[in-house]
């Protein structure tokens, strides 16, 4: 879509009400609206069950976590391909049940944590909003990746989960999570070793930025507009 511009504004009621919150976003937006703002309220969560019986819940019948990651429609493919895999062909049977239902349940925690963790190491402090998201409890699995972190820099990427090293990697850079020692490995480096090493990694990168076409180079040549 490049015709227009579509804008919205994700907050807790707990902190802002309707009204408020469609005034700071009309505030924040440039020119005419098309239409009037639409307050979508949602509740977060998925269901004790993805497969039971003869009933399968994908999409938002499945659960819903929230808009920011959009991670919906790859929920969605993932359930899709799931089922296909483990379709009954033979007749419904408990074993491939559980094991659809622990999988999707699984990574929608892995998603859980990810996002969790954008507002629980925030260095924001200017309002409640922030200082309360900062201080909450948070799931053991997502303080076992952090502490692993912050000890010595290692990321694990876990089975299914749709969030890569390097994702989890700067998020915890970006806001401000440092780790206390650096990663084993370069020990068994030189000084020169590891300064060829990064300097090796920076020509890379920067030969593939070279190469790389600019966001509306990208947009022209593989889905322009048809106007």
């Amino acid at each position: 879509l490049q015709s227009r511009v579509g804008n919205g504004l994700v907050y807790s009621s707990d902190y802002l009400s309707d009204d408020q919150a469609t005034s700071l976003l009309l505030t924040n937006i440039q020119g005419d609206t098309l239409i009037e703002p639409r307050v979508i309220p949602f509740k977060t969560g998925q269901r004790h069950f993805h497969w039971k019986k003869n009933v399968v819940a994908l999409g938002l019948a499945a659960g819903f976590l929230e808009p920011l990651e959009s991670t919906s429609i790859h929920l969605i493919q993932r359930g899709i391909i799931r089922l296909m895999q483990m379709f009954p062909y033979g007749g419904i049977n408990q074993p491939d049940q559980h094991e659809f239902n622990q999988q999707m349940s699984d990574e929608y925690e892995f998603i859980r944590d990810f996002i969790i963790m954008h507002y629980h190491i925030t260095e924001r402090t200017d309002t409640e909003f922030w200082r309360r998201n900062s201080a909450m409890s948070i799931p053991d699995s997502l303080q076992h990746r952090l502490s692993l972190f912050q000890e010595s820099g290692r990321v694990f990427q876990a089975e299914g989960d749709v969030f890569g090293e390097n994702s989890w990697t700067q998020v915890m850079l970006g806001q401000g999570l440092t780790p206390a020692s650096y990663h084993p490995i370069v020990d068994m480096m030189s000084d020169h070793e590891l300064r060829q090493f990064m300097r090796h990694q920076l020509q890379r990168v920067e030969l593939v930025i070279k190469q790389l076409p600019d966001h509306n180079a990208f947009i022209a040549k593989y889905c322009p507009a048809r106007l």
